[in-house]
Order: structure tokens, then sequence, then C-alpha cells
């Protein structure tokens, strides 16, 4: 009989813990708490506008030129939101079958106003620019002056169709 009662003991213990709680179990689910994907950004560098270049301009002692351009970080509504470095090389070299303009002066300005390099007769101004991390697009605008400084004494040796000066330019972005 003791062993009835105990069992009957146990059973009334254990009931009364499960219902009070004491020796319930639960158990939670967290399923799907996060969840993502990455989406690489767009990369664009394009010429902004329309550039103001021009071949076969004639130029003459004591006249200037210029002319501008632009590079942009956008496109549309396409937008390279990451920062990116420009390498920027204007280069001043003999047109096809000529010699080159030996007095010209070529300097090049960012938008303000500042020279970011020079060059006399031929060479290359190579120069750096960036573009600051931005959610959105941004334009940078650059100036080609090409100069030719009278010298009396020396202008006559340049006059006729044997001398032309191209100037090119070109542009890379670095993605940082």
């Amino acid at each position: 009989m003791k062993r009835v009662l105990t069992i009957i003991a146990l059973v009334l213990i254990f009931s009364t813990s499960v219902i009070a709680g004491t020796l319930a179990m639960y158990t939670t689910t967290i399923d799907n708490v996060a969840e993502g994907n990455v989406v690489a950004k767009e990369f664009t560098l394009v010429k902004g506008g329309t550039d103001t270049f021009r071949t076969g301009v004639k130029l003459a002692p004591s006249e200037n030129v210029d002319w501008q351009f632009s590079v942009k970080n956008f496109d549309g509504d396409v937008i390279s939101e990451t920062a990116m470095d420009l390498n920027l090389a204007v280069d001043v070299v003999a047109e096809n079958g000529k010699s080159v303009i030996a007095p010209l002066e070529v300097t090049v300005k960012n938008s303000a106003g500042d020279v970011v390099g020079t060059v006399t007769s031929s060479g290359k101004i190579e120069f750096n620019d960036e573009f600051a991390l931005s959610p959105v697009g941004q334009e940078k605008t650059y100036t080609v002056s090409v100069n030719w400084p009278s010298d009396d004494n020396s202008d006559i040796n340049y006059a006729g169709a044997n001398y032309g000066t191209d100037v090119k330019v070109s542009v890379t972005g670095t993605q940082k």
C-alpha cells in the first residue's frame, strides 16, 4: 500500500507541477530572422554634354581658342555612387603629316579656374581629380586654352599649311 500511496503522491506532484508550470518545457523557433542580398553598384563614367572641340580651327599669332569638355559619373538615372579616381590626359601632338606649331601654349583649367597643367609646343598634360562618394550624380568641367603668343621675329616661320597641332583628351576612372 505504501507503494501505491507513493505512486499517487508522485503523480499528484507531477500533475501539480505541470499545471503550475514549474516542470513545463517551452520551445521557441526563430526562422528566417533576416535575409538579404547584394547587387553591384553601377560604374558609370561618360563625357558630359557636348564638347566644344572643333577640328580645322585656324589660329594666328596673338590669337586664342578655348575648348571645354566634361566628364560625369551618371547617365540618366544610373549613378556611380562610389568614389572614383579620375586620371586625365591632354595630349598635344603634331597633326598627321604636319609639324607641330612650336609657339603654341596649351593650358588646362578645372571648373574653379585653377590651372592643372600647361605645355608648350607638344607634350602631355596629365592630372588627377576625383568624384567623391555621393548618391547624386556629379560632373567635372575643364577648359583647354590654346594660345599662340605673338613673337614677331619667329611667327613668319610657322605660316602655311605645313603646320598643325592636334589636341586629344582621354580620361580613365578607377573605382575606389
